[in-house]
């Protein structure tokens, strides 16, 4: 296909690697985006070592680290008494939401993207000859392709991302002296919570809870994670709590020959593996190439949608394998043999996930 013209509904990581991959290209795109940046979201801010050269590809290294991003190379797990800690299959970057963001939209219109910021959105569609936006300001957006990377697809025919049931994710970021340790994951009865450390002498603390167990505590995410984490102290709390639903959702491609659904619009997987900045990265790169390399719009559907659910069968099964095995710490109580065998715990799990393996990993 020859280079044309695309609309992006939202620029966080899937829609801006989009829109730079395309750009570099040779498209006209043009980058949506509803909020004001810097904005922060509710996300584990680890990004997977699957994803480092999809990242390092739009941000080299200098340009993370001149951010304050960090680089990570443990996991460590804990569940009641019991702790253990593996080494990343490769090193990792951490880097909270507001920042990342940020760099990747200014990295975007210095890529020649053309950023509408903040933007909102009330309607698009397609037809058999374009793709339309409608901005709240009446203005009127015309392009070859419409791509929803907005998170829900919620302009989509195909409807908004599926939510699970009964899971609620919460995130705020603490001040921390503590010397970086990697992912650091605690296992609790119906809950999990991830804390790694970000820039600025700022850690992310997120967690997955049952809708249950936080109407216990009336909401209150500093008393549910005191519950768990004696040694949280709210005082040190630099950010207000953010929840949200949890996605997740199986490939859902849009019916439009003309649009498509990248990031958590197109597919979600628990958010334990770290895998969903790294999905929406692949996503906007694999979307761009397909595009570049199949004859007609037609072709670039049917191949998208078979690497996007390639990608997607493993880890959508082992990420909520896992969220649900954090749940339950009396379960891993009786892993607990595997867990201290990394060939028979952590090395398939990286796998599964798509993290590259070293020879070296041995658990601790």
């Amino acid at each position: 296909m020859q280079p044309g013209t695309a609309l992006i509904i939202g620029a966080g990581p899937a829609g801006c690697s989009a829109a730079i991959h395309l750009a570099r290209c040779s498209w006209q795109v043009t980058l949506i985006e509803a909020k004001a940046f810097p904005r922060v979201k509710v996300c584990g801010e680890f990004i997977s070592p699957a994803a480092t050269d999809d990242l390092e590809l739009l941000l080299d290294p200098p340009a993370l680290r001149k951010a304050g991003a960090r680089q990570v190379d443990q996991f460590v797990l804990k569940y009641g008494a019991h702790t253990t800690a593996w080494p990343m299959p490769s090193p990792a970057w951490a880097l909270s939401r507001a920042s990342l963001d940020t760099l990747l939209v200014e990295h975007a219109g210095r890529a020649g993207v053309t950023v509408l910021q903040p933007k909102r959105v009330t309607s698009a569609h397609t037809d058999p000859e374009s793709a339309e936006v409608v901005l709240a300001t009446g203005e009127h957006l015309h392009a070859d392709i419409l791509i929803h990377a907005d998170g829900s697809g919620r302009f989509d025919d195909a409807g908004p991302t599926t939510m699970a049931p009964n899971l609620i994710g919460a995130k705020c970021h603490y001040q921390t002296t503590a010397r970086p340790m990697g992912v650091r994951i605690r296992s609790a009865p119906g809950m999990y919570v991830g804390t790694i450390n970000v820039e600025h002498g700022l850690a992310t603390c997120a967690l997955c809870t049952t809708k249950s167990l936080a109407r216990r505590f009336a909401g209150d995410f500093d008393a549910l994670l005191g519950s768990i984490m004696p040694d949280f102290c709210p005082d040190l709390r630099q950010s207000p709590w953010l929840a949200t639903g949890i996605a997740r959702m199986p490939f859902r491609p849009s019916p439009s020959a003309r649009a498509f659904r990248i990031g958590n619009a197109a597919g979600a997987v628990d958010p334990v593996g770290g895998e969903g900045i790294g999905l929406g990265l692949w996503a906007g790169r694999t979307l761009a190439e397909t595009l570049e390399s199949c004859a007609s719009l037609e072709e670039t559907k049917r191949r998208f949608a078979r690497l996007y659910r390639r990608r997607l069968r493993s880890r959508r099964v082992a990420c909520r394998l896992a969220a649900e095995t954090l749940m339950r710490p009396g379960l891993l109580r009786t892993l607990r043999p595997a867990l201290a065998a990394p060939s028979l715990s952590i090395a398939p799990w990286y796998a599964l996930t798509g993290k590259p393996i070293r020879s070296s990993n041995r658990g601790t």
